[in-house]
Protein backbone atom coordinates (compact mmCIF):
# COMPACT_ATOMS: atom_id res chain seq x y z
CA UNK A 1 0.00 0.00 0.00
CA UNK A 2 2.87 2.35 0.69
CA UNK A 3 5.42 0.57 -1.43
CA UNK A 4 5.47 3.55 -3.79
CA UNK A 5 7.97 5.20 -1.39
CA UNK A 6 10.69 3.09 -2.91
CA UNK A 7 9.90 4.25 -6.42
CA UNK A 8 11.78 7.27 -7.72
CA UNK A 9 8.72 8.71 -9.44
CA UNK A 10 6.72 8.47 -6.25
CA UNK A 11 9.00 10.92 -4.49
CA UNK A 12 8.18 13.81 -6.79
CA UNK A 13 6.56 16.54 -4.67
CA UNK A 14 7.43 14.71 -1.45
CA UNK A 15 8.85 17.86 0.10
CA UNK A 16 5.52 19.64 -0.22
CA UNK A 17 3.59 16.66 1.13
CA UNK A 18 5.75 16.16 4.25
CA UNK A 19 6.05 19.89 5.00
CA UNK A 20 2.26 20.16 4.94
CA UNK A 21 1.92 17.00 7.02
CA UNK A 22 4.31 18.22 9.70
CA UNK A 23 2.74 21.67 9.90
CA UNK A 24 -0.84 20.43 9.97
CA UNK A 25 -0.80 16.96 11.50
CA UNK A 26 1.47 17.94 14.36
CA UNK A 27 -1.00 20.60 15.46
CA UNK A 28 -4.24 18.64 15.04
CA UNK A 29 -6.12 16.31 17.41
CA UNK A 30 -5.04 12.72 17.14
CA UNK A 31 -6.92 10.57 14.67
CA UNK A 32 -10.51 11.79 14.91
CA UNK A 33 -11.77 8.63 13.26
CA UNK A 34 -10.57 6.57 16.22
CA UNK A 35 -12.15 8.07 19.36
CA UNK A 36 -10.09 6.49 22.13
CA UNK A 37 -9.46 7.94 25.54
CA UNK A 38 -5.77 8.81 25.89
CA UNK A 39 -3.80 8.01 28.97
CA UNK A 40 -3.59 11.50 30.36
CA UNK A 41 -0.29 13.14 31.03
CA UNK A 42 -0.29 15.43 34.05
CA UNK A 43 -2.09 18.68 33.30
CA UNK A 44 -1.55 22.06 34.98
CA UNK A 45 -4.00 21.73 37.85
CA UNK A 46 -2.40 21.74 41.27
CA UNK A 47 -4.23 21.11 44.54
CA UNK A 48 -5.77 24.34 45.84
CA UNK A 49 -4.04 26.44 43.22
CA UNK A 50 -5.00 28.06 39.95
CA UNK A 51 -3.74 26.36 36.83
CA UNK A 52 -0.46 27.73 35.60
CA UNK A 53 -0.65 29.90 32.53
CA UNK A 54 1.41 28.57 29.66
CA UNK A 55 4.79 30.27 29.65
CA UNK A 56 5.58 32.08 26.45
CA UNK A 57 8.27 30.26 24.55
CA UNK A 58 10.87 32.15 22.61
CA UNK A 59 10.44 31.84 18.87
CA UNK A 60 13.12 29.45 17.60
CA UNK A 61 15.67 30.96 15.32
CA UNK A 62 15.04 30.14 11.69
CA UNK A 63 16.81 26.96 10.81
CA UNK A 64 17.95 25.80 7.47
CA UNK A 65 15.63 23.03 6.44
CA UNK A 66 17.33 19.72 6.13
CA UNK A 67 16.49 17.77 2.99
CA UNK A 68 13.67 15.30 3.56
CA UNK A 69 14.77 11.72 3.20
CA UNK A 70 12.64 8.94 1.81
CA UNK A 71 13.03 7.15 5.14
CA UNK A 72 11.64 10.08 7.13
CA UNK A 73 8.76 10.48 4.74
CA UNK A 74 7.98 6.79 4.97
CA UNK A 75 8.00 6.81 8.79
CA UNK A 76 5.73 9.85 9.04
CA UNK A 77 3.25 8.55 6.49
CA UNK A 78 3.24 5.09 8.05
CA UNK A 79 2.64 6.64 11.49
CA UNK A 80 -0.29 8.73 10.25
CA UNK A 81 -1.94 5.97 8.23
CA UNK A 82 -1.54 3.41 11.04
CA UNK A 83 -3.00 5.90 13.45
CA UNK A 84 -6.01 6.51 11.21
CA UNK A 85 -6.59 2.76 11.17
CA UNK A 86 -6.25 2.42 14.92
CA UNK A 87 -3.02 0.41 14.84
CA UNK A 88 -1.49 2.48 17.57
CA UNK A 89 1.58 0.39 18.32
CA UNK A 90 2.70 0.69 14.70
CA UNK A 91 1.80 4.38 14.60
CA UNK A 92 3.74 5.21 17.78
CA UNK A 93 6.80 3.18 16.77
CA UNK A 94 6.88 4.73 13.30
CA UNK A 95 6.56 8.26 14.60
CA UNK A 96 9.29 7.63 17.16
CA UNK A 97 11.57 6.50 14.35
CA UNK A 98 10.66 9.67 12.48
CA UNK A 99 11.51 11.76 15.53
CA UNK A 100 14.90 10.07 15.85
CA UNK A 101 15.67 10.85 12.21
CA UNK A 102 14.33 14.43 12.27
CA UNK A 103 15.78 17.55 13.84
CA UNK A 104 12.33 19.13 14.06
CA UNK A 105 11.06 19.07 17.69
CA UNK A 106 7.47 19.09 16.44
CA UNK A 107 7.93 15.56 15.14
CA UNK A 108 9.11 14.42 18.59
CA UNK A 109 6.15 16.18 20.20
CA UNK A 110 3.80 14.44 17.80
CA UNK A 111 5.48 11.12 18.52
CA UNK A 112 4.99 11.66 22.23
CA UNK A 113 1.30 12.47 21.87
CA UNK A 114 0.65 9.45 19.68
CA UNK A 115 2.49 7.14 22.09
CA UNK A 116 0.52 8.46 25.04
CA UNK A 117 -2.72 8.20 23.05
CA UNK A 118 -1.85 4.60 22.19
CA UNK A 119 -0.78 3.82 25.78
CA UNK A 120 2.74 2.96 24.61
CA UNK A 121 4.53 4.21 27.71
CA UNK A 122 8.07 3.12 26.80
CA UNK A 123 7.79 4.75 23.38
CA UNK A 124 6.35 7.87 24.97
CA UNK A 125 9.36 8.11 27.28
CA UNK A 126 11.78 7.84 24.36
CA UNK A 127 9.82 10.47 22.45
CA UNK A 128 9.85 12.83 25.44
CA UNK A 129 13.62 12.45 25.78
CA UNK A 130 14.03 13.22 22.07
CA UNK A 131 11.79 16.27 22.39
CA UNK A 132 13.91 17.62 25.26
CA UNK A 133 17.04 16.86 23.29
CA UNK A 134 15.79 18.92 20.33
CA UNK A 135 14.15 21.71 22.42
CA UNK A 136 15.95 21.78 25.73
CA UNK A 137 14.40 25.08 26.83
CA UNK A 138 10.81 23.98 26.16
CA UNK A 139 9.11 23.73 29.57
CA UNK A 140 6.24 21.62 28.24
CA UNK A 141 8.73 19.06 26.96
CA UNK A 142 10.49 19.07 30.33
CA UNK A 143 7.19 18.59 32.16
CA UNK A 144 6.27 15.65 29.94
CA UNK A 145 9.63 14.01 30.51
CA UNK A 146 9.42 14.60 34.26
CA UNK A 147 6.00 12.95 34.40
CA UNK A 148 7.00 9.96 32.32
CA UNK A 149 10.28 9.31 34.10
CA UNK A 150 8.50 9.51 37.43
CA UNK A 151 5.78 7.18 36.26
CA UNK A 152 8.28 4.63 34.95
CA UNK A 153 10.34 4.68 38.12
CA UNK A 154 13.28 6.70 36.82
CA UNK A 155 13.35 8.88 39.90
CA UNK A 156 16.81 10.38 39.42
CA UNK A 157 15.98 11.50 35.90
CA UNK A 158 12.64 12.87 37.13
CA UNK A 159 14.43 14.89 39.82
CA UNK A 160 16.78 16.31 37.19
CA UNK A 161 13.77 17.57 35.22
CA UNK A 162 12.06 18.95 38.33
CA UNK A 163 15.23 20.84 39.22
CA UNK A 164 15.25 22.37 35.76
CA UNK A 165 11.59 23.38 36.10
CA UNK A 166 12.31 24.95 39.50
CA UNK A 167 15.27 26.89 38.18
CA UNK A 168 13.45 28.18 35.10
CA UNK A 169 10.01 28.65 36.65
CA UNK A 170 10.83 31.31 39.23
CA UNK A 171 8.65 33.88 37.50
CA UNK A 172 5.79 31.52 36.71
CA UNK A 173 2.34 32.25 38.09
CA UNK A 174 1.80 30.26 41.25
CA UNK A 175 5.47 30.30 42.21
CA UNK A 176 8.46 28.17 41.27
CA UNK A 177 7.00 24.95 42.64
CA UNK A 178 3.72 25.24 40.78
CA UNK A 179 4.41 23.16 37.67
CA UNK A 180 6.26 20.58 39.74
CA UNK A 181 3.35 20.30 42.14
CA UNK A 182 1.00 19.94 39.18
CA UNK A 183 2.84 16.90 37.93
CA UNK A 184 3.29 15.26 41.29
CA UNK A 185 -0.35 15.73 42.23
CA UNK A 186 -1.37 13.76 39.12
CA UNK A 187 1.03 10.88 39.69
CA UNK A 188 -1.08 7.74 40.38
CA UNK A 189 1.49 6.39 42.83
CA UNK A 190 1.07 8.92 45.63
CA UNK A 191 3.93 7.54 47.69
CA UNK A 192 6.31 7.84 44.76
CA UNK A 193 5.32 11.50 44.38
CA UNK A 194 5.83 12.12 48.10
CA UNK A 195 9.26 10.48 47.91
CA UNK A 196 10.30 12.95 45.21
CA UNK A 197 9.15 15.86 47.37
CA UNK A 198 11.10 14.42 50.28
CA UNK A 199 14.26 14.42 48.18
CA UNK A 200 13.59 17.98 47.03
CA UNK A 201 13.37 19.15 50.65
CA UNK A 202 16.73 17.48 51.27
CA UNK A 203 18.21 19.33 48.31
CA UNK A 204 16.67 22.69 49.32
CA UNK A 205 16.56 22.63 53.14
CA UNK A 206 16.53 26.41 53.51
CA UNK A 207 13.66 27.11 51.10
CA UNK A 208 10.31 27.52 52.92
CA UNK A 209 8.41 27.13 49.65
CA UNK A 210 9.57 23.55 49.18
CA UNK A 211 8.04 22.60 52.55
CA UNK A 212 4.87 24.51 51.68
CA UNK A 213 4.60 22.60 48.39
CA UNK A 214 5.28 19.34 50.25
CA UNK A 215 2.47 20.14 52.67
CA UNK A 216 0.07 20.73 49.82
CA UNK A 217 1.05 17.49 48.15
CA UNK A 218 0.56 15.67 51.46
CA UNK A 219 -2.93 17.21 51.66
CA UNK A 220 -3.61 15.85 48.17
CA UNK A 221 -2.62 12.43 49.50
CA UNK A 222 -4.72 13.00 52.65
CA UNK A 223 -1.68 12.48 54.85
CA UNK A 224 -2.64 15.15 57.36
CA UNK A 225 0.13 14.41 59.84
CA UNK A 226 2.81 14.76 57.16
CA UNK A 227 1.17 17.94 55.89
CA UNK A 228 1.16 19.42 59.38
CA UNK A 229 4.88 18.68 59.87
CA UNK A 230 5.81 20.25 56.54
CA UNK A 231 3.81 23.43 57.02
CA UNK A 232 5.42 23.81 60.46
CA UNK A 233 8.82 23.63 58.74
CA UNK A 234 7.74 26.31 56.27
CA UNK A 235 6.63 28.59 59.12
CA UNK A 236 9.86 27.95 61.01
CA UNK A 237 11.80 29.34 58.05
CA UNK A 238 9.28 32.07 57.24
CA UNK A 239 7.31 33.06 60.36
CA UNK A 240 3.91 34.72 59.92
CA UNK A 241 3.68 33.64 56.27
CA UNK A 242 -0.02 34.23 55.62
CA UNK A 243 -0.56 31.41 53.12
CA UNK A 244 1.19 28.92 55.38
CA UNK A 245 -0.79 30.04 58.43
CA UNK A 246 -4.03 29.55 56.51
CA UNK A 247 -2.91 26.16 55.23
CA UNK A 248 -1.96 25.11 58.76
CA UNK A 249 -5.45 26.02 59.97
CA UNK A 250 -7.06 24.02 57.17
CA UNK A 251 -4.94 21.02 58.07
CA UNK A 252 -5.85 21.39 61.73
CA UNK A 253 -9.54 21.38 60.82
CA UNK A 254 -9.09 18.12 58.91
CA UNK A 255 -7.39 16.62 61.96
CA UNK A 256 -10.37 17.53 64.17
CA UNK A 257 -8.27 20.19 65.84
CA UNK A 258 -10.55 23.03 64.92
CA UNK A 259 -10.17 24.93 68.18
CA UNK A 260 -6.38 24.87 67.94
CA UNK A 261 -6.64 26.08 64.33
CA UNK A 262 -8.95 28.89 65.47
CA UNK A 263 -6.55 29.93 68.23
CA UNK A 264 -3.61 29.98 65.85
CA UNK A 265 -5.40 32.12 63.27
CA UNK A 266 -6.76 34.42 65.95
CA UNK A 267 -3.27 34.90 67.34
CA UNK A 268 -1.89 35.61 63.85
CA UNK A 269 -4.70 38.08 63.25
CA UNK A 270 -3.85 39.92 66.44
CA UNK A 271 -0.33 40.34 65.09
CA UNK A 272 -1.55 41.32 61.62
CA UNK A 273 -4.95 42.99 62.15
CA UNK A 274 -5.02 44.65 58.73
CA UNK A 275 -4.39 41.44 56.78
CA UNK A 276 -7.62 40.95 54.86
CA UNK A 277 -6.69 37.52 53.50
CA UNK A 278 -5.98 36.25 57.00
CA UNK A 279 -9.21 37.68 58.40
CA UNK A 280 -11.22 36.09 55.59
CA UNK A 281 -9.64 32.71 56.34
CA UNK A 282 -10.44 33.17 60.02
CA UNK A 283 -14.05 34.06 59.21
CA UNK A 284 -14.43 30.99 56.98
CA UNK A 285 -12.94 28.82 59.70
CA UNK A 286 -15.49 30.13 62.18
CA UNK A 287 -18.26 29.19 59.74
CA UNK A 288 -16.77 25.69 59.42
CA UNK A 289 -16.81 25.47 63.23
CA UNK A 290 -20.46 26.68 63.19
CA UNK A 291 -19.53 29.70 65.30
CA UNK A 292 -21.83 31.85 63.20
CA UNK A 293 -22.10 34.89 65.44
CA UNK A 294 -18.33 35.20 65.69
CA UNK A 295 -18.09 34.71 61.93
CA UNK A 296 -20.62 37.52 61.39
CA UNK A 297 -18.47 39.84 63.48
CA UNK A 298 -15.41 39.07 61.35
CA UNK A 299 -17.27 39.54 58.09
CA UNK A 300 -18.68 42.80 59.41
CA UNK A 301 -15.09 43.97 59.97
CA UNK A 302 -14.14 42.78 56.49
CA UNK A 303 -16.99 44.63 54.84
CA UNK A 304 -15.70 47.84 56.42
CA UNK A 305 -12.29 47.17 54.92
CA UNK A 306 -13.66 46.12 51.54
CA UNK A 307 -17.17 47.55 51.15
CA UNK A 308 -17.23 46.82 47.41
CA UNK A 309 -16.16 43.18 47.73
CA UNK A 310 -19.25 41.25 46.66
CA UNK A 311 -18.08 37.93 48.07
CA UNK A 312 -17.72 39.41 51.54
CA UNK A 313 -21.14 41.07 51.34
CA UNK A 314 -22.67 37.81 50.11
CA UNK A 315 -21.15 35.83 53.00
CA UNK A 316 -22.43 38.38 55.50
CA UNK A 317 -25.90 38.27 53.93
CA UNK A 318 -26.07 34.48 54.26
CA UNK A 319 -24.89 34.61 57.88
CA UNK A 320 -27.53 37.20 58.71
CA UNK A 321 -30.12 34.96 57.09
CA UNK A 322 -28.85 31.99 59.10
CA UNK A 323 -29.22 34.04 62.27
CA UNK A 324 -32.80 34.97 61.37
CA UNK A 325 -31.89 38.65 61.01
CA UNK A 326 -34.08 39.10 57.95
CA UNK A 327 -33.97 42.87 57.71
CA UNK A 328 -30.19 42.89 57.98
CA UNK A 329 -29.94 40.13 55.39
CA UNK A 330 -32.33 42.04 53.13
CA UNK A 331 -30.06 45.09 53.23
CA UNK A 332 -27.01 43.06 52.24
CA UNK A 333 -28.81 41.29 49.39
CA UNK A 334 -29.99 44.65 48.07
CA UNK A 335 -26.39 45.86 48.22
CA UNK A 336 -25.34 42.83 46.16
CA UNK A 337 -27.73 43.90 43.42
CA UNK A 338 -26.15 47.36 43.38
CA UNK A 339 -22.71 45.73 43.21
CA UNK A 340 -23.94 43.47 40.40
CA UNK A 341 -22.61 40.43 42.26
CA UNK A 342 -24.63 37.21 42.64
CA UNK A 343 -27.71 39.14 41.57
CA UNK A 344 -29.79 36.07 40.77
CA UNK A 345 -29.06 34.60 44.19
CA UNK A 346 -29.84 37.96 45.77
CA UNK A 347 -33.25 38.15 44.07
CA UNK A 348 -33.98 34.60 45.18
CA UNK A 349 -33.25 35.27 48.85
CA UNK A 350 -35.02 38.63 48.77
CA UNK A 351 -38.06 36.84 47.37
CA UNK A 352 -37.83 34.20 50.11
CA UNK A 353 -37.66 36.93 52.77
CA UNK A 354 -40.71 38.66 51.31
CA UNK A 355 -42.53 35.33 51.20
CA UNK A 356 -41.65 34.64 54.82
CA UNK A 357 -43.07 38.04 55.73
CA UNK A 358 -46.32 37.23 53.88
CA UNK A 359 -45.60 39.86 51.23
CA UNK A 360 -46.74 37.54 48.47
CA UNK A 361 -46.98 40.05 45.63
CA UNK A 362 -43.58 41.49 46.42
CA UNK A 363 -42.14 37.97 46.54
CA UNK A 364 -43.61 37.18 43.10
CA UNK A 365 -42.16 40.42 41.72
CA UNK A 366 -38.69 39.52 43.00
CA UNK A 367 -38.86 35.90 41.88
CA UNK A 368 -39.80 36.98 38.35
CA UNK A 369 -36.46 38.78 38.07
CA UNK A 370 -34.66 35.44 38.19
CA UNK A 371 -33.83 34.37 34.66
CA UNK A 372 -32.09 31.06 35.19
CA UNK A 373 -29.59 29.24 37.37
CA UNK A 374 -29.85 26.48 39.95
CA UNK A 375 -32.95 27.92 41.61
CA UNK A 376 -35.00 28.57 38.48
CA UNK A 377 -37.43 25.62 38.66
CA UNK A 378 -37.74 26.06 42.42
CA UNK A 379 -38.56 29.72 41.84
CA UNK A 380 -41.28 28.87 39.32
CA UNK A 381 -42.82 26.50 41.85
CA UNK A 382 -42.74 29.20 44.51
CA UNK A 383 -44.39 31.65 42.15
CA UNK A 384 -47.11 29.11 41.39
CA UNK A 385 -47.79 28.58 45.10
CA UNK A 386 -48.02 32.31 45.71
CA UNK A 387 -50.26 32.85 42.68
CA UNK A 388 -52.66 30.24 44.03
CA UNK A 389 -52.71 31.94 47.43
CA UNK A 390 -53.44 35.23 45.66
CA UNK A 391 -56.50 33.69 43.98
CA UNK A 392 -54.80 32.96 40.65
CA UNK A 393 -54.98 29.17 40.71
CA UNK A 394 -55.50 28.92 36.95
CA UNK A 395 -52.32 30.90 36.30
CA UNK A 396 -50.46 28.71 38.77
CA UNK A 397 -51.62 25.53 37.05
CA UNK A 398 -50.69 26.91 33.63
CA UNK A 399 -47.22 27.79 34.91
CA UNK A 400 -46.71 24.26 36.21
CA UNK A 401 -48.06 22.76 32.97
CA UNK A 402 -45.50 24.73 30.94
CA UNK A 403 -42.76 23.60 33.30
CA UNK A 404 -43.76 19.96 32.75
CA UNK A 405 -43.59 20.42 28.98
CA UNK A 406 -40.18 22.12 29.19
CA UNK A 407 -38.80 19.73 31.82
CA UNK A 408 -40.41 16.29 31.36
CA UNK A 409 -37.83 14.77 33.69
CA UNK A 410 -39.45 16.82 36.48
CA UNK A 411 -43.01 15.69 35.65
CA UNK A 412 -43.61 13.67 38.81
CA UNK A 413 -42.39 16.43 41.10
CA UNK A 414 -44.48 19.05 39.28
CA UNK A 415 -47.65 16.94 39.43
CA UNK A 416 -47.09 16.52 43.17
CA UNK A 417 -46.58 20.26 43.59
CA UNK A 418 -49.75 21.07 41.68
CA UNK A 419 -51.71 18.62 43.79
CA UNK A 420 -50.30 20.13 47.00
CA UNK A 421 -51.23 23.62 45.82
CA UNK A 422 -54.79 22.52 45.03
CA UNK A 423 -55.11 20.91 48.47
CA UNK A 424 -53.67 24.04 50.06
CA UNK A 425 -56.57 26.08 48.68
CA UNK A 426 -59.09 23.38 49.69
CA UNK A 427 -59.59 21.99 46.18
CA UNK A 428 -59.06 18.44 47.35
CA UNK A 429 -61.29 16.90 44.71
CA UNK A 430 -59.29 18.56 41.92
CA UNK A 431 -56.07 17.32 43.51
CA UNK A 432 -57.52 13.80 43.65
CA UNK A 433 -58.44 13.94 39.95
CA UNK A 434 -55.00 15.24 39.04
CA UNK A 435 -53.22 12.42 40.87
CA UNK A 436 -55.59 9.85 39.42
CA UNK A 437 -54.91 11.07 35.88
CA UNK A 438 -51.18 10.74 36.46
CA UNK A 439 -51.55 7.24 37.93
CA UNK A 440 -53.38 6.02 34.82
CA UNK A 441 -50.03 6.05 33.01
CA UNK A 442 -47.81 5.50 36.06
CA UNK A 443 -49.84 3.16 38.31
CA UNK A 444 -46.87 2.08 40.45
CA UNK A 445 -45.55 5.53 41.32
CA UNK A 446 -45.34 5.30 45.11
CA UNK A 447 -44.94 9.05 45.67
CA UNK A 448 -48.14 9.89 43.82
CA UNK A 449 -49.99 6.93 45.35
CA UNK A 450 -49.03 8.24 48.79
CA UNK A 451 -50.14 11.78 47.89
CA UNK A 452 -53.49 10.55 46.55
CA UNK A 453 -54.05 8.52 49.70
CA UNK A 454 -53.68 11.66 51.83
CA UNK A 455 -56.17 13.55 49.66
CA UNK A 456 -58.58 10.60 49.65
CA UNK A 457 -58.53 10.60 53.46
CA UNK A 458 -59.47 14.30 53.49
CA UNK A 459 -62.35 13.52 51.10
CA UNK A 460 -63.56 10.71 53.44
CA UNK A 461 -62.71 8.11 50.78
CA UNK A 462 -61.16 5.92 53.42
CA UNK A 463 -61.16 2.69 51.42
CA UNK A 464 -59.32 4.39 48.55
CA UNK A 465 -56.84 5.89 50.99
CA UNK A 466 -56.17 2.49 52.52
CA UNK A 467 -55.85 0.85 49.10
CA UNK A 468 -53.26 3.41 48.01
CA UNK A 469 -51.30 3.15 51.23
CA UNK A 470 -51.24 -0.63 50.92
CA UNK A 471 -50.19 -0.40 47.26
CA UNK A 472 -47.15 1.55 48.44
CA UNK A 473 -46.42 -0.99 51.18
CA UNK A 474 -46.69 -3.83 48.69
CA UNK A 475 -43.71 -2.34 46.87
CA UNK A 476 -41.92 -1.16 50.01
CA UNK A 477 -43.13 -3.05 53.11
CA UNK A 478 -40.81 -1.14 55.46
CA UNK A 479 -41.77 2.35 54.29
CA UNK A 480 -41.99 4.08 57.67
CA UNK A 481 -43.82 7.14 56.35
CA UNK A 482 -46.59 5.02 54.83
CA UNK A 483 -46.80 2.65 57.81
CA UNK A 484 -47.30 5.66 60.04
CA UNK A 485 -49.86 7.33 57.75
CA UNK A 486 -51.97 4.20 57.40
CA UNK A 487 -51.69 3.44 61.11
CA UNK A 488 -52.73 6.97 62.07
CA UNK A 489 -55.65 6.91 59.60
CA UNK A 490 -56.92 3.63 61.07
CA UNK A 491 -56.54 4.98 64.62
CA UNK A 492 -58.16 8.32 63.88
CA UNK A 493 -60.90 7.39 61.41
CA UNK A 494 -61.83 3.79 62.29
CA UNK A 495 -62.02 1.52 65.33
CA UNK A 496 -59.29 -0.83 64.07
CA UNK A 497 -56.96 0.26 66.86
CA UNK A 498 -55.04 -2.99 67.32
CA UNK A 499 -54.23 -3.09 63.60
CA UNK A 500 -53.20 0.57 63.73
CA UNK A 501 -50.92 -0.13 66.71
CA UNK A 502 -49.01 -2.84 64.82
CA UNK A 503 -48.38 -0.50 61.88
CA UNK A 504 -47.28 2.42 64.06
CA UNK A 505 -45.03 0.23 66.20
CA UNK A 506 -43.27 -0.93 63.04
CA UNK A 507 -42.82 2.66 61.89
CA UNK A 508 -41.55 3.75 65.31
CA UNK A 509 -39.00 0.94 65.41
CA UNK A 510 -37.48 2.35 62.20
CA UNK A 511 -37.75 6.06 63.06
CA UNK A 512 -37.74 6.30 66.87
CA UNK A 513 -37.07 10.04 66.88
CA UNK A 514 -39.67 11.12 64.33
CA UNK A 515 -42.16 13.39 66.14
CA UNK A 516 -44.92 12.56 63.64
CA UNK A 517 -44.64 8.85 64.42
CA UNK A 518 -44.39 9.53 68.16
CA UNK A 519 -47.58 11.59 67.89
CA UNK A 520 -49.31 8.71 66.09
CA UNK A 521 -48.24 6.33 68.83
CA UNK A 522 -49.64 8.67 71.46
CA UNK A 523 -52.90 8.98 69.56
CA UNK A 524 -53.41 5.24 69.12
CA UNK A 525 -52.63 4.77 72.83
CA UNK A 526 -55.35 7.30 73.59
CA UNK A 527 -57.78 5.40 71.37
CA UNK A 528 -56.90 2.21 73.21
CA UNK A 529 -57.58 3.89 76.56
CA UNK A 530 -53.95 3.78 77.70
CA UNK A 531 -54.02 7.40 78.79
CA UNK A 532 -50.78 7.75 80.71
CA UNK A 533 -48.78 6.19 77.88
CA UNK A 534 -50.63 8.43 75.44
CA UNK A 535 -49.75 11.51 77.47
CA UNK A 536 -46.08 10.52 77.68
CA UNK A 537 -45.74 10.00 73.93
CA UNK A 538 -47.64 13.16 73.03
CA UNK A 539 -45.74 15.31 75.52
CA UNK A 540 -42.48 14.06 74.05
CA UNK A 541 -43.63 14.83 70.49
CA UNK A 542 -44.88 18.29 71.48
CA UNK A 543 -41.63 19.14 73.27
CA UNK A 544 -39.77 18.28 70.08
CA UNK A 545 -41.85 20.47 67.73
CA UNK A 546 -44.47 22.64 69.43
CA UNK A 547 -46.75 21.59 66.56
CA UNK A 548 -50.41 22.71 66.64
CA UNK A 549 -51.86 19.31 65.75
CA UNK A 550 -49.81 17.57 68.44
CA UNK A 551 -50.96 20.24 70.91
CA UNK A 552 -54.57 19.43 69.97
CA UNK A 553 -53.98 15.72 70.67
CA UNK A 554 -52.13 16.28 73.94
CA UNK A 555 -54.76 18.75 75.14
CA UNK A 556 -57.53 16.23 74.44
CA UNK A 557 -55.72 13.57 76.46
CA UNK A 558 -55.20 16.03 79.32
CA UNK A 559 -58.89 16.96 79.17
CA UNK A 560 -60.02 13.33 79.36
CA UNK A 561 -57.58 12.72 82.22
CA UNK A 562 -59.27 15.55 84.11
CA UNK A 563 -56.59 18.22 83.80
CA UNK A 564 -58.81 20.68 81.92
CA UNK A 565 -56.90 23.80 82.94
CA UNK A 566 -53.70 22.42 81.52
CA UNK A 567 -55.56 21.45 78.34
CA UNK A 568 -57.03 24.95 77.90
CA UNK A 569 -53.67 26.61 78.55
CA UNK A 570 -51.99 24.35 75.99
CA UNK A 571 -54.64 25.00 73.35
CA UNK A 572 -54.50 28.75 73.86
CA UNK A 573 -50.74 28.74 73.48
CA UNK A 574 -50.98 26.62 70.34
CA UNK A 575 -53.64 28.90 68.86
CA UNK A 576 -51.21 31.81 69.05
CA UNK A 577 -48.60 30.02 66.94
CA UNK A 578 -50.82 27.85 64.68
CA UNK A 579 -54.20 29.60 64.40
CA UNK A 580 -55.08 27.93 61.07
CA UNK A 581 -54.25 24.34 61.99
CA UNK A 582 -57.40 22.39 61.04
CA UNK A 583 -57.03 19.70 63.73
CA UNK A 584 -56.52 22.31 66.43
CA UNK A 585 -59.52 24.32 65.22
CA UNK A 586 -61.72 21.19 65.22
CA UNK A 587 -60.54 20.26 68.72
CA UNK A 588 -61.31 23.73 70.05
CA UNK A 589 -64.82 23.58 68.55
CA UNK A 590 -65.49 20.24 70.23
CA UNK A 591 -64.16 21.24 73.64
CA UNK A 592 -65.02 24.95 73.74
CA UNK A 593 -66.53 25.88 77.13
Amino acid sequence: MIGFVNKGAGLRGAGVIVASLLLVACSQPLFKSRPQQPEALPQPVAPEAKPAQPQPQAEPAPQKKAPLSARLLYEVLLGEIAGQRGVMDVSAASYLEAALHSSDPRVAERALKIAVFGKQQDLALQAARRWVELASDNLEARQALAALTLRTGNQDEALEQFEYLLEHGRDAEGGPYHSMLVLLAREPDKQRALDVMEQLTTRHPGDPEVYFAYARLAIHSEDWSLADRQVEQALRLRPDWTEALILQAQIGLKQDRGELARQRLQSALQRKPDNVELRMAYARLLVDLEQFEAARAEYAQLVKQRPEDGQIVYSLALLALEAGQLQEAKGFFERLIKLDFQTQQAYYYLGAIAEDQKQNRRAIELYRKIEGGDHWIEVQIRIARLEALEGKATAAQERLRKLRVAHPEQAQRLFLVEGEILSQIDRHDDAYKLYSAYLESQPDDTEVLYARALVAERLDRLQQAEDDFRAVLKQDPDNARTLNALGYTLADRTERYDEALVLIEKALAQTPDDPAVIDSMGWVMFRLGRLQEARDYLQRAFDMTGDGEIAAHLGEVLWVMGDREAARALWEKARETAPDNPVLKDTLRRFAP
